[in-house]
C-alpha cells in the first residue's frame, strides 16, 4: 500500500506521541488526540503502531521493580569512593518529583528571563536619565552628526532646515 506525504506526515506525529506521551491516547495532548484516534481507526499501520505501544507499555509494567536495598546501595557508593584508580565523585540520585520540580523552576526561569532583561535595561535607563549621563552623550552625538568633516556648523545643519524646492518623491 502506497503511502502519500500526509499520511506519512501523520503516521510520523503518531510515532512521536507514543514516544513522548505512551500508548494511553488520553495522555495524548488534547489537540491532537482526536485526529490520532482518527488515523489509528482508518489506518493499518497507524493502529499496528499503536498495538505495539501497548504491548510493550504492558511488558514495561510488568516487569518488577529494580530498586536495590540501602545496604547495597552503601555497598556500592564506598566501593566506589575507596576505588583510587577511578576517583569517583558521588552525587545523590534525587527521586522523580524532585526531578519535575527541578523542570518546573527551570522552565519558569527561563520565561523569566526576558521580563528581567527588561527590567534591567529599565532601571538603567531611569539611572542614566536621572543622573544626567545620557544627555551629555547624546549631545556629543548629535553635534558630532551636526558638524560636517571641515567642522563648519553651517553646512552640516543644513539637512535640519526646511527642505523647500526639493523633490520629496526624488528622496523616496
Amino acid at each position: 500500500m502506497k503511502q502519500d506525504g500526509n499520511t506519512r506526515k501523520n503516521l510520523a506525529r503518531l510515532r512521536q506521541a507514543l514516544d513522548t506521551f505512551g500508548a494511553d491516547p488520553n495522555r495524548w495532548p488534547a489537540v491532537e488526540r482526536a485526529g490520532l484516534e482518527a488515523l489509528v481507526k482508518a489506518d493499518k499501520p497507524a493502529a499496528r503502531l499503536l498495538l505495539e505501544a501497548q504491548a510493550l507499555a504492558r511488558v514495561m509494567n510488568a516487569a518488577p521493580s529494580g530498586r536495590a536495598s540501602a545496604a547495597l546501595s552503601a555497598r556500592i557508593v564506598a566501593a566506589a569512593i575507596d576505588d583510587p584508580v577511578r576517583k569517583a565523585v558521588v552525587v545523590p540520585f534525587s527521586p522523580a518529583h524532585e526531578a519535575v520540580r527541578q523542570t518546573f523552576s527551570i522552565k519558569r526561569a527561563a520565561l523569566m528571563w526576558p521580563a528581567a532583561a527588561l527590567a534591567a535595561s529599565f532601571a538603567f535607563g531611569l539611572y542614566m536619565g536621572i543622573a544626567g549621563i545620557g544627555a551629555a552623550a547624546v549631545e556629543s552625538v548629535f553635534y558630532v552628526a551636526m558638524t560636517d568633516s571641515s567642522g563648519n556648523d553651517e553646512d552640516g545643519i543644513s539637512w535640519l532646515e526646511d527642505s523647500a524646492g526639493v523633490d520629496e518623491e526624488g528622496l523616496l
